[in-house]
């Protein structure tokens, strides 16, 4: 065990290391965050070496790309997000909304052609019976306790090549499909053909299905993609990295595990005489709308004006129910909740509108769970064969030896 002596550096000694006079070691302490300990019975302080050896390794221009410490978030060459654009490998997502299908984005963005086969997984024994005993249960918690029992019952989900991932992939998306829309197993048709028959609408509904799950695959390293890479860092098959995103995407703190709240106020504002009540009795019970305060004091707002997937998305539904009175409210209230917050409704408020159209009732954004999974196993599968195992450390802030 290491002596104090070894643990602390005297001023003079912390000072000559890092190459500066006692003034400026002073100033380090706030600004550059070393920890220190006053020595009983004198005014002086002890600095924790390890603070001040970390500070001497950056001015040395840091670790060698040879010794530096891998991290899940380290590279990608997935999702390029920028302040005005969404990029999957390159390709700008609105180029790919007006010519692609789901399954063509999904194998571009696995670099795996032909991922979704003809071929379906191989069913577990007490489906039905689990599906029934599950019934009252959210679309996430039926995926979360049936997605271990097909992947026992299919081993090549053990195969965590690019090409496995991709496969098993795309049994993962097809069968998370059938539970949203409540069938028992998954369906061979395109996924935006398939849900929308499923679902009793026309054509045209098969194309908002198709654009928004291209929109909705990806968002570069959110909170749930990033726990989807540490999963895969570890070597978790498809199924449960899909699992990860699933479990990480119900947190209350992000987006998605605010839908119950978007999805009531959608409800309120679709039901009131008049659209803008529900959205002012919001706003004067705390000022936060739902739908319209993603990141609102978070330095993470990527986006300098508003979300491009929401812009495209909008467009879409402005010339597909320009006569429909719920989007003819909702938009009323949009325009309310705009000027009193001074922010653009939010995409995850969008896609709810069209979860609501579709009777997904209380689960709008099961739909859009649907593509993220096909983000999530390009992540996954990227942690996995381009990252080395990594272990994150803490940086400890609490109380000092002695």
């Amino acid at each position: 065990m290491a002596n104090q002596d070894e643990l602390y550096l005297s001023a003079e000694e912390a000072a000559s290391l890092l190459g500066v006079n006692l003034t400026t070691l002073y100033a380090y302490v706030g600004r550059k965050n070393i920890r220190s300990m006053k020595v009983e019975g004198s005014r002086k302080r002890r600095y924790w070496a390890a603070d001040i050896h970390r500070l001497v390794k950056g001015n040395r221009g840091g670790d060698s790309p040879s010794t530096r410490r891998a991290s899940p978030d380290s590279n990608s060459s997935l999702t390029l997000l920028t302040e005005d654009g969404l990029y999957y490998r390159g390709r700008d997502v609105n180029e790919l909304v007006e010519q692609a299908t789901v399954e063509e984005v999904a194998e571009m963005f696995w670099q795996v052609p032909g991922a979704f086969g003809d071929t379906l997984p191989h069913m577990p024994e007490g489906v039905a019976p689990l599906l029934e005993l599950y019934a009252h249960t959210t679309v996430t918690e039926k995926a979360i306790a049936l997605f271990p029992l097909v992947e026992r019952e299919n081993p090549k989900a053990f195969d965590l090549s690019p090409e496995g991932y991709a496969r098993t992939g795309a049994d993962v998306v097809r069968w998370f499909a059938a539970l949203v829309v409540g069938a028992t197993a998954p369906d061979t048709r395109p996924l935006h053909e398939f849900i929308a028959s499923s679902c009793g609408v026309d054509e045209r509904f098969a194309d908002l299905i198709r654009r928004l799950l291209i929109l909705c695959i990806d968002h570069e390293l959110d909170h749930s993609t990033y726990s989807v890479r540490a999963a895969a860092n570890t070597g978790v098959t498809p199924y449960y990295a899909a699992i990860t995103g699933l479990a990480a995407a119900r947190g209350r703190r992000i987006a998605y595990g605010r839908s119950e709240a978007v999805s009531r106020l959608l409800s309120d504002v679709c039901n009131a005489k008049d659209p803008a009540e529900p959205i002012l009795q919001y706003y004067s019970q705390g000022g936060d709308i739902p739908g319209f305060c993603a990141n609102a004091h978070s330095a993470h707002r990527v986006h300098s004006i508003a979300d491009p997937r929401a812009i495209s998305l909008k467009r879409t539904l402005d010339a597909m129910f320009a006569e429909d009175a719920e989007y003819l409210r909702l938009l009323k209230a949009m325009k309310v909740a705009e000027e009193l917050v001074q922010r653009p409704a939010e995409f995850i408020l969008l896609v709810s509108f069209v979860g609501r159209k579709l009777g997904l009732d209380g689960q709008e954004l099961t739909l859009a769970a649907v593509a993220r999974l096909i983000g999530w196993i390009a992540h996954a599968c990227e942690q996995y064969n381009q990252q080395p195992l990594v272990r994150h450390r803490a940086r400890y802030t609490g109380a000092l030896p002695g």
